[in-house]
């Protein structure tokens, strides 16, 4: 086969894939905003809200660095960038609480059952959004035994002596009382969709309540003093545990009556 066929050939081949790969990227990328774009019924706003937020806290983070950059450079030498990614996320985090504290003092969350399309669902969604980029931030400086003040600068109403060891979704909604005990990998969530509705309930763990590994409270649970969740209990949404009861199973149920 003549050189000029072959190099022909290939080019042609070359071109071929190419199509088709720049195809599937192109339906790929179509996919991803329709995904986008139905997630959650989410809209338009909720990206520009969010993005707004998140672009202000960045802004005043990168304002942080730029005024202490020159001082830490000459502290901390060839140790200053190290010293520079530090700051960069306890700024970015501690201002992603703070901003949250602000939004939550005019626009607070608040229990009930609304549609998709209610200002209390969009108001989620940004919080949501802005907050987890914001915890990701912060949470390299908060140890499981420091979790307790980590989720009280998210707006968890925490008690004294509390042990946290799993994870809170909706902190502004969650109150812990003294002494209770959240087990390694539970997780306490305020919000849940049912079809087409967004619930908001808030959950209370009381005094002196262990919540054992793996366990799920829903929204609206409610913990009495000195109660037992078994480990892997699964509380339906308004659940409520009487105080020193055990509760265990999915769906969990009273296991043990009080003494």
């Amino acid at each position: 086969m003549p050189d000029t066929v072959q190099i022909d050939t290939t080019f042609s081949r070359l071109k071929s894939r190419s199509s088709s790969w720049f195809q599937e990227f192109e339906e790929r990328f179509n996919r991803t905003l329709l995904v986008l774009s139905t997630a959650m019924e989410t809209e338009a706003k909720d990206y520009v809200y969010a993005g707004s937020l998140i672009a202000l806290i960045l802004a005043a983070t990168v304002l942080i660095l730029l005024a202490l950059h020159d001082w830490l450079a000459s502290v901390f030498g060839v140790f200053s960038a190290i010293v520079l990614f530090i700051v960069l996320a306890l700024a970015y985090g501690g201002l992603t609480a703070l901003a949250l504290t602000i939004l939550a003092a005019w626009q607070p969350l608040r229990e009930g059952e609304y549609t998709l399309d209610h200002s209390q669902f969009t108001l989620w969604k940004v919080q949501h959004v802005v907050g987890e980029l914001g915890k990701v931030a912060l949470s390299l400086f908060f140890p499981v035994f420091a979790r307790p003040a980590f989720y009280a600068l998210f707006g968890a109403r925490v008690g004294q002596q509390v042990a946290v060891a799993g994870k809170i979704l909706d902190p502004q909604l969650t109150v812990l009382e003294d002494r209770c005990v959240l087990g390694e990998g539970c997780t306490v969530t305020s919000h849940t969709m049912v079809h087409d509705r967004f619930i908001l309930r808030s959950v209370r763990v009381g005094s002196r309540a262990t919540v054992g590994i793996g366990s799920i409270l829903m929204p609206g649970v409610i913990i009495g003093a000195g109660a037992i969740v078994l480990p892997g209990a699964v509380l339906k949404t308004g659940t409520k545990v009487p105080a020193g009861e055990t509760w265990g199973g999915v769906p969990a149920a009273r296991v043990k009556a009080a003494d």
